[in-house]
């Protein structure tokens, strides 16, 4: 099978391995590091985790690759890798309808799924492009609804600009809730858009760019305790070789937020619900 090779995701990997770090990183792309190999190698003795979200399908198998353990490379029991893709590059044609239907032939032999969703803000205003977006965000959603009933919940790590409705709608019409725990990442939809995806069960990762903004501290109060979790989506492009400490540094930021805006120290709170999440 496609992730056979993948010893992160394997189910010899138990919850305990996550509970018991300091720090998980929800969201962050290992395959647009120029350093990933350094920043996996380093995870553990900084007793930190994270969820390697792919941009394309075809990142996947060497992402994974790297972690499993050959060619001297440690495994890594806190790591989890996600096939993706990410509607900037189905926008722009980096992702192919080609690579869709790979990633839809792989869906059922991998458990995390991200990043995936829409992006409706001005820059993808073409009628076209958003077509695109949605033709791949339903076939997703529709393969991952139709996993058996004994498997585990598919990860999802879901991008959703200016669009956080139709993503709903999606995920709500293609039953895909039923089949998977759905993370919104970085939310910035409006209020009632927010109380909508909570009732949804969705979760939310929540980076410290997203606690700059009032909006993102207003929303930092009222996400269900139990599903919240941190991400710094790096590297950004303008330092892509970012290292283990900037992810570190990152979290540390976020999660210093989350408390001021909650009233309580959040730590074990997400490292709890991370470990529920990406841990069983």
């Amino acid at each position: 099978m496609y992730n056979e090779p993948i010893t992160s995701q394997s189910n010899t990997v138990f919850a305990q391995d996550i509970a018991a770090l300091d720090y998980f990183d929800a969201h962050v792309h290992l395959d647009l590091m120029p350093t990933a190999g350094e920043v996996a190698r380093s995870a553990a003795s900084h007793n930190f985790g994270f969820f390697s979200c792919g941009v394309s399908p075809t990142d996947f198998s060497n992402t994974s690759k790297m972690l499993t353990g050959r060619a001297n490379q440690p495994t890594a029991p806190g790591i989890r890798i996600g096939i993706g893709a990410h509607p900037w590059w189905i926008a722009d044609g980096r992702v192919s309808k080609a690579d869709i239907e790979m990633m839809l032939d792989t869906i059922s032999d991998v458990r995390f799924i991200g990043e995936i969703g829409l992006d409706f803000s001005s820059r993808f205003n073409d009628a076209e492009v958003r077509k695109r977006q949605l033709h791949a965000f339903k076939s997703i959603c529709r393969k991952v609804a139709q996993i058996p009933a004994d498997d585990a919940p598919k990860i999802l790590s879901i991008h959703a600009v200016k669009s956080v409705d139709a993503v709903l709608d999606v995920l709500e019409e293609t039953k895909a809730l039923n089949r998977c725990r759905a993370i919104l990442h970085w939310f910035s939809g409006s209020s009632n858009q927010l109380h909508r995806a909570i009732l949804a069960g969705c979760w939310f990762s929540v980076g410290e760019k997203s606690l700059k903004t009032g909006k993102g501290r207003e929303y930092a109060k009222v996400y269900p305790a139990d599903r919240l979790l941190t991400e710094t989506d790096l590297p950004s492009s303008e330092h892509p070789a970012c290292s283990i400490e900037d992810l570190l540094a990152g979290i540390e930021r976020a999660c210093r937020g989350l408390s001021q805006a909650r009233g309580y120290d959040v730590q074990d709170e997400v490292i709890t619900n991370a470990a529920t999440l990406f841990g069983a």
